[in-house]
């Protein structure tokens, strides 16, 4: 076998695939000076083509396709598997050193894919599940070919940060005069509940608030959980966030809204291809 160049961090999702390339052992920590990938996770065929251009890189793989991947890959040879939440809590850390913030100890980490987990992040980088909903990019993704008859994520994106969902959502100042209930008039009553406007763009954004709401909310819930000085942190990532300025938005409100901090991560969608290819690393340096 020739000798490994380099080596690839896999994180196969149920809508997105993500990739990192880096040199043999090499630092993780900018992928924006890497070669990366990110695309259907239906058309694994667009994945390969990528990765025909390293033919002499190990391979680590994390997330729900990750075993589909290691059958339909087999001529590139053995693919190095890591729980998806493992995976995510060693790419956090490298991530982190990028990232213009500290969380606090323990922190909270919302991984935004198809659906959404919310991961306890506790101390030296220990990992638990605490929630998570089916709401995410998936919703967003089949909200949107209902609705709009489009599928396609910058699109989308495009659309809701052109949008007021304002005309589509009801709030509580369309039900109550200010001082007849104790919150705020700009908050959102009903989702959806509204719709005096057929216009894409409104239509766009208020989904995309129906998701970021909702997620935000749950994980601000969460975080207030422990008897701590205050709550959590709450760390979102995830390709869902992906130049989508308006889910951010959204999701820095309600989890205030919700008495949290929301914090993103740099270059969140390659968190678990980045942290699987360090747990491929650290299982590499236990063989003798």
């Amino acid at each position: 076998m020739a000798d490994l160049r380099e080596e690839v961090g896999l994180d196969i999702g149920a809508t997105l695939a993500k990739a990192v390339v880096v040199p043999k052992g090499g630092s993780l920590d900018s992928p924006e000076k890497l070669p990366t990938y990110v695309g259907p996770s239906s058309d694994l065929s667009l994945l390969a083509a990528f990765l025909a251009a390293h033919p002499a890189a190990s391979l680590a793989a994390t997330g729900a396709g990750a075993g589909r991947l290691a059958s339909a890959l087999k001529s590139h040879g053995p693919i190095a598997l890591t729980d998806e939440f493992e995976a995510w809590g060693e790419g956090e850390r490298v991530l982190l050193t990028r990232a213009d913030f500290v969380p606090t100890t323990p922190h909270l980490l919302v991984s935004l894919g198809t659906g959404t987990s919310i991961l306890r992040v506790g101390q030296e980088g220990r990992i638990a599940r605490a929630g998570g909903t089916g709401l995410g990019g998936g919703t967003l993704r089949g909200f949107s070919q209902l609705l709009l008859g489009q599928i396609d994520h910058d699109a989308l994106t495009a659309l809701a940060g052109q949008g007021d969902r304002r005309r589509i959502d009801l709030l509580v100042k369309d039900l109550y005069q200010s001082g007849e209930i104790s919150l705020q008039g700009n908050l959102t009553a009903s989702n959806l509940g509204r719709v005096s406007s057929r216009d894409s763009r409104d239509i766009a954004h208020a989904i995309t608030g129906l998701v970021g709401e909702n997620v935000a909310l749950l994980a601000a819930a969460l975080s207030k959980q422990e008897a701590a000085p205050g709550p959590l942190d709450v760390v979102y990532a995830g390709s869902t966030l992906l130049r989508n300025v308006a889910l951010k938005d959204i999701l820095a409100f309600a989890t205030s809204v919700g008495g949290a901090r929301a914090r993103f991560l740099p270059h969140g969608e390659f968190v678990g291809a980045i942290g699987t290819l360090i747990r491929a690393r650290k299982r590499e340096a236990l063989v003798p």
